[in-house]
């Protein structure tokens, strides 16, 4: 009885965990859960969606990184990332504003999300990588941006690969999860 007990728990639990996650195609379509072709990610609890990487090297692709810089603060020419291969200026501004005007996942509101935000995503447990894998393919073990308005000169970046954030110099390049608030 017992064993029966505890994978009903494990299932239920598993259930639970996973019905606030839902895939969303390009065009804004939900997705059967055991899609592989979706390019968003909509959570229900928190009622936002989540940019998907590909391993396509395009616009998503799951290797750019990017400079931080918002109009006003950082480096706007991204001359210090590492890997931007979907085109010039590999900062996280462009790339967001390249995100709106393709209206990825019928969203036109993509931005940054704030540290807190980006926390929500991170899964504790025995595995190195912190974000469930089958909805956030791709993902690297390495630090993404969030929104940082407190320091002109440093922004946070929250690592998938032990949890903590950290502040890093907005020339240093990084990679990037953008989301968009539900509609």
């Amino acid at each position: 009885m017992y064993k029966i007990t505890a994978f009903l728990s494990f299932f239920i639990c598993t259930l639970i965990v996973n019905a606030q996650l839902i895939k969303v195609s390009a065009q804004g379509n939900i997705l059967e859960s055991e899609s592989r072709n979706h390019q968003c990610v909509l959570d229900q609890q928190s009622k936002l969606v989540w940019e998907v990487k590909l391993s396509d090297k395009g616009l998503q692709d799951m290797n750019n990184t990017y400079t931080w810089f918002d109009g006003k603060s950082g480096v706007d020419n991204g001359d210090y990332s590492h890997y931007c291969h979907w085109g010039k200026n590999c900062n996280t501004q462009a790339f967001i504003n390249t995100l709106n005007t393709v209206k990825l996942c019928k969203q036109s509101a993509w931005r940054l999300p704030s540290e807190s935000e980006l926390r929500t995503l991170l899964i504790y447990g025995d595995n190195d990588l912190l974000i469930n894998p089958d909805f956030f393919p791709n993902a690297k073990r390495k630090s993404y941006w969030s929104t940082d308005e407190q320091d002109v000169d440093i922004a946070i970046d929250v690592p998938f690969f032990y949890g903590g954030s950290k502040g890093s110099d907005k020339s240093f390049d990084a990679h990037i999860r953008a989301v968009s608030d539900a509609y």
